[in-house]
């Protein structure tokens, strides 16, 4: 049985419909659309120059999409006045205050308004609020600093080469010691001097460790002069008692001296008084001539019969003493 022709315009008609929506969806995805059904707060911003920003470009706010360029118009001469279509539900956390720049969407991508900055104290932006405008750092600015790193790349590299090249043929300190067998063994040995050096230092760091630990034990003297105050003061009354000991040889000096350069003294009339020297000469003549004769009549008294007893029986007591003393 076939369907009515009525019944068959409904079912195409339904098809249509249905395919109409898929459509509709599919546009609305694919072209995002659906802002235009968002409601949507209109600000704007003076550019100098805009890089080629056009209508539809994104508006980027902490890394989200919030809106795009809804329109872009000369005023004042080579100005450019960019109104931006913001969404309402970002709008709250985007303030008046906030800063609107250029940038792209990657190196080389669309160009996009990025909206920073702005601090709690001021109200969130308005329909006809302007922003103002952030340091912008463009694509050909960053291929400029590209191709100038590029070059000073270069010219470094250049450089390293060149010196890469001298120090390989020998050149320079640097290539000296990697070619000169010879420097390197002098270099070699002046290390070798240095490392029994620091060990001597250290030796030596060492002993000075162990004598100033003996210095500090109790019972030494540089200990009990640090911390013993009677030793101290022993030490200072001893030293105050050999200054006086030295003042007063001194004075005697200076006392002796002056005796000597005065006539009137009686060593100044032995030093000065040449009649007086010659008596005292003469004097000690004769002692000395006395003493030779006394010791003549001594040996006459030990021949004389009447002593000769004496001095034998003296002599045998000295002979038996020194028997005595050998045989102990």
């Amino acid at each position: 049985m076939n369907p009515s022709p009525q019944r068959q315009a409904v079912i195409v008609g339904l098809f249509v419909t249905v395919a109409l929506f898929i459509l509709a969806g599919g546009i609305l995805t694919i072209g995002d659309l659906n802002d235009t059904f968002t409601h949507k707060v209109v600000v704007r911003a003076v550019f100098d120059e805009v890089s080629g920003l056009k209508a539809g470009d994104n508006i980027w706010f902490s890394g989200l999409k919030v809106g795009t360029v809804k329109k872009l118009t000369f005023v004042g001469g080579s100005k450019v006045e960019v109104l931006l279509n913001l969404d309402q539900e970002a709008t709250p956390f985007i303030h008046n205050n906030a800063l609107a720049k250029l940038g792209s969407d990657g190196l080389i991508g669309n160009r996009i308004v990025v909206i920073y900055d702005g601090t709690t104290e001021a109200p969130p932006v308005k329909n006809g609020d302007e922003l103002k405008i952030g340091t912008t750092v463009s694509t050909e600015e960053i291929m400029t600093m590209l191709q100038t790193n590029n070059k000073n790349l270069l010219a470094i590299t250049t450089d390293l080469k060149g010196i890469t090249a001298k120090i390989a043929a020998g050149e320079g300190t640097v290539g000296k010691l990697l070619t000169d067998d010879t420097l390197y063994t002098h270099v070699t040995d002046a290390v070798e001097t240095l490392q029994v050096a620091s060990t001597n230092a250290r030796q030596m760091t060492a002993s000075l460790a162990t004598f100033s630990a003996k210095l500090n034990k109790p019972g030494s003297l540089f200990n009990d002069l640090a911390t013993d105050q009677t030793t101290y003061a022993s030490l200072t009354g001893t030293v105050a008692s050999l200054k006086q000991v030295g003042e007063r040889a001194g004075a005697v000096v200076d006392s002796l001296g002056h005796s000597l350069d005065d006539p009137s003294t009686p060593i100044g009339v032995l030093l000065h008084d040449k009649p007086a020297g010659g008596d005292l000469r003469s004097t000690l003549d004769n002692l000395e001539r006395g003493s030779l004769l006394l010791n003549d009549d001594l040996e006459a008294l030990q021949h004389n019969f009447l002593f000769r007893g004496f001095f034998k029986k003296r002599a045998k007591e000295e002979a038996k003493a020194a028997a005595e003393a050998a045989g102990n």
